[in-house]
């Protein structure tokens, strides 16, 4: 029996358990599967529960992607590049932490034939998946980051991180229509990474009008799922622009997850097409 979990606070509207438990039983895997809340600063008694009850594996969201760290015993290269872990495999009392967000972010990619390499990559956002993805793009070749934020001192500190690692270019931008629509005029890959349009948010875009400039050949990707169009794509959609929702990378992450689990690959299409249709 393959003893799962998901932590972060909140949890309860955690895609997790429906994706996993998806997964195991069309690999007919016995599982349990379950979303455990814990708060800023509790992760503790956490790791005393996991180790207690053989818990095998845990998926981790936020705040805990950073702060899970320390209680590691070893993170693979990823992990440790992007300092932010997703995952954390139980390997007979070893705590081994992993990170599939890039690696599921760059498969949804794929699925829409875009590549990285060789492209100029605009996020709006400044967050710790703006930190990974950054990092992700840059290692498959991106030539150009540009990181557009309301609180343009974060994006600064994310560009300070990308200049230190990498020799591309690297800008951050305030969040203003003018200057997101000189920032779109030579991106190919633009990514919101904002809160902005998802459902249950307060807030979502005034106008999304920048886009007008955005060139023929440029993929609009919003890293939110619920609404599935949001209000971003369906204005890149009018346009007749390449669009690309977060629920691939959000099912890709959570395949590779289980990969590790139970340390074998496995054939992902009609896996894909099935969580697709039921989330």
């Amino acid at each position: 029996m393959l003893n799962l979990a998901v932590i972060g606070d909140p949890i309860e509207h955690s895609l997790s358990p429906k994706i996993h438990s998806f997964v195991m039983e069309r690999l007919g895997v016995p599982y349990t599967y379950q979303a455990v809340q814990v708060k800023k600063g509790e992760l503790a008694p956490f790791i005393d529960r996991v180790k207690r009850e053989n818990i095998h594996g845990f998926n981790v969201t936020m705040p805990h992607k950073v702060d899970i760290i320390p209680f590691l015993d070893w993170i693979d290269y990823d992990a440790e590049y992007y300092n932010s872990v997703n995952t954390v495999k139980n390997d007979n009392g070893k705590l081994c932490g992993y990170n599939t967000d890039g690696g599921g972010f760059v498969r949804s990619l794929e699925d829409v034939n875009v590549s990285a390499e060789n492209k100029e990559i605009l996020f709006f956002g400044a967050g710790g998946v703006v930190n990974t993805l950054s990092q992700k793009l840059a290692l498959c070749g991106a030539s150009k980051i540009v990181i557009a934020n309301e609180f343009v001192d974060i994006a600064k500190q994310v560009c300070e991180m990308l200049s230190g690692k990498f020799s591309l270019p690297v800008e951050f931008a305030n969040f203003t229509f003018e200057t997101l629509a000189e920032k779109t005029k030579t991106a190919d890959i633009i990514i919101n990474a904002t809160p902005l349009g998802m459902d249950g948010f307060p807030a979502d875009w005034e106008s999304c009008d920048f886009l007008t400039f955005a060139k023929p050949s440029a993929l609009i990707a919003d890293l939110n799922y619920n609404p599935r169009v949001t209000t971003l794509l369906a204005c890149a959609n009018k346009l007749n622009l390449k669009t690309l929702n977060g629920l691939g990378m959000l099912i890709y992450q959570a395949l590779l997850s289980d990969e590790i689990y139970l340390e074998r690959s496995f054939e992902t299409k009609d896996i894909v097409k099935g969580l697709e249709a039921i989330l």
